[in-house]
């Protein structure tokens, strides 16, 4: 990548067209991609002594965890898309690179927002491998759900093994108690057919007609290690799809250290599906009592960034695009779905090119464009990013255009760097795989220092934590 490419993206941003703002004030709440939303996960297997699998760590289930907003002016609309620009060292190429964040908010009034009834079916994975504290796990979390609902609320429940039982047929909330005897009553036998549960809960759910002024939602609980039926993405995508298409979406909730991260990690990047792991009672709480009227609303479909770059420059990766590993290069960009949430969420596109880069010239033309849930989609906006310095920067100068960025640049490397230990580890390069783990600490903790951030300091400790379990 040329040196003089480093300048690129400086303080200019500028914003041609209308409709969505590029900046967020105090009190915005916050909007986040569909698919993962945490790496708890990854957090648990190190807490308990376990090297995690590369696929454990995913970019967007990071990004979510963390409030990640771009300063500037108040959103005013459901959802508003906001750009910062770095140039900032990548641990994978130990080069300065040239970062530009895609962020999210939203305008919706957290104090007086409130979600829409919902029609429930509530899923659960009672195979053999759910024996004891999964189990137990999960009928607590499913207790939890319950207490959200309300005599608006519509409820069914389907347990599955190998084969299917519906113990609760589609209806209205009022007998809190049988519900929960009902789940009370689950115990775990048997083999693991998710696709079975999967279809006779969007069964219960289809019998609800569809209501604008209603959502309906789908909550699976599994370890997603499936064995019996469709046990690949190909078979489940298909069918979450064609459920989506009525409205009929998902929630998936993961259980136990035995988890299958990377299909859910797939399959949750379905149009209206989000996925949780529920690591432990804090995580289970956290989830219900803080996060669940967000996790259930949808605010925007089908977002659209089309990334061009100036000539002699391309999209060399993006991070944190659900269904998209990191490290991909993707000029033309789709998230399915865009949730409310308390956090402001982000993507970070990386480029590069070759040539020199004067003054004054455009380097990346975004073209985004979104279908809100209600009402009908503002006009396609571009955004172009350009370097208007008099001088370049020199090669090893390090730049941000909001602190926000570098935090989100951080982030970034912590998924690099600790899926590259991990595959090390994984292939049995011991010494090298905490080299990279170690690496990988020093940089996190050097940037929460620099921020004086809390939660970056955690991720460094984490990085720390990691290393220390990689012994040669």
């Amino acid at each position: 990548m040329t040196r003089r490419f480093l300048v690129a993206l400086l303080a200019a941003l500028t914003l041609a067209g209308c409709g969505v703002p590029v900046s967020s004030a105090p009190g915005d709440l916050g909007a986040t991609p569909g698919g993962a939303q945490d790496i708890a996960l990854a957090r648990r297997k190190i807490a308990e002594g376990t090297v995690p699998a590369p696929a454990d760590f995913v970019a967007e289930g990071l990004f979510a965890e963390h409030d990640l907003p771009l300063e500037g002016a108040a959103c005013d609309q459901v959802l508003c898309l906001r750009t910062a620009t770095a140039i900032a060292p990548a641990i994978d190429t130990g080069r300065q690179e040239v970062f530009v964040q895609v962020g999210f908010s939203s305008n919706v009034d957290g104090a007086t927002f409130r979600r829409k009834p919902l029609d429930v079916a509530l899923v659960i994975d009672h195979s053999g491998s759910m024996k004891g504290e999964p189990m137990e796990a999960v009928k607590e979390a499913a207790r939890k759900l319950v207490e959200k609902l309300d005599e608006n609320d519509t409820f069914s429940l389907v347990i599955f093994d190998d084969s299917v039982d519906t113990l609760v047929k589609q209806t209205p909330v009022r007998d809190r108690g049988a519900l929960l005897s009902a789940i009370a009553k689950i115990e775990p036998d048997g083999s693991t057919c998710i696709e079975c549960g999967l279809r006779d809960g969007f069964k219960q759910l289809a019998t609800r007609e569809v209501d604008p002024a209603r959502a309906r939602r789908l909550f699976l609980f599994t370890d997603a290690l499936p064995n019996v039926g469709a046990t690949g993405q190909g078979g489940f995508l298909e069918l979450l799809r064609d459920n989506s298409k009525e409205g009929r979406d998902m929630t998936v909730f993961g259980v136990n250290i035995a988890f299958g991260q990377e299909l859910v990690t797939e399959i949750s990047a379905v149009r209206g599906a989000n996925y949780f792991y529920l690591s432990g009672p804090e995580r289970t709480r956290k989830v219900f009592d803080e996060d669940f009227d967000f996790l259930v609303t949808p605010i925007a479909y089908d977002l659209r960034m089309a990334l061009k770059p100036a000539e002699g420059f391309r999209v060399e990766a993006v991070y944190g695009l659900p269904g998209v590993v990191p490290g991909a290069s993707e000029a033309a960009l789709e998230v399915a779905t865009v949730f409310l949430s308390r956090n402001r969420g982000a993507i970070l596109a990386r480029l590069t090119g070759s040539g020199e880069v004067p003054p004054n010239q455009s380097l990346v033309t975004n073209l985004f464009s979104f279908q809100p849930v209600e009402g009908e989609a503002p006009p396609a906006v571009t955004l172009t990013a350009g370097y208007e310095g008099s001088e370049p920067l020199a090669s090893t100068s390090t730049w941000y255009s909001q602190r926000s960025v570098r935090k989100t640049v951080a982030l970034t490397n912590f998924i690099l760097g600790a899926r590259k230990a991990c595959a090390k580890w994984e292939a049995g390069e011991k010494a090298e795989a905490r080299q990279a783990a170690q690496q990988t600490a020093a940089l996190l903790q050097g940037e929460a220092d620099a921020l004086e951030d809390a939660p970056l300091r955690a991720e460094a400790e984490l990085a720390h934590k990691l290393a220390e379990l990689m012994v040669p």
